[in-house]
């Protein structure tokens, strides 16, 4: 192989190489894609909980204040 075809292999691989960095370069700043592929079950379990923990909390408040409920 000749230089300047070894040149020219070696820029295409650079630029196969510098579109594969861009595009991960830009799937990194793709907010929008991310929240996409975002796993959400923890998030909707802990808001789960959170609402028990509330109406837990609301109900023993109302049974105190009316006299700890049915004796």
């Amino acid at each position: 192989m000749t230089r300047p075809d070894e040149l020219r292999l070696e820029a295409a691989r650079k630029r196969q190489e510098l579109a594969e960095t861009l595009d991960q370069l830009v799937a990194r700043t793709d907010l929008r894609a991310r929240a996409a592929r975002m796993d959400r079950r923890p998030l909707v379990a802990a808001s789960a909980a959170a609402v028990a923990l509330a109406v837990l909390a609301a109900v023993l408040m109302s049974r105190s204040r009316h006299g700890g409920g049915r004796r």
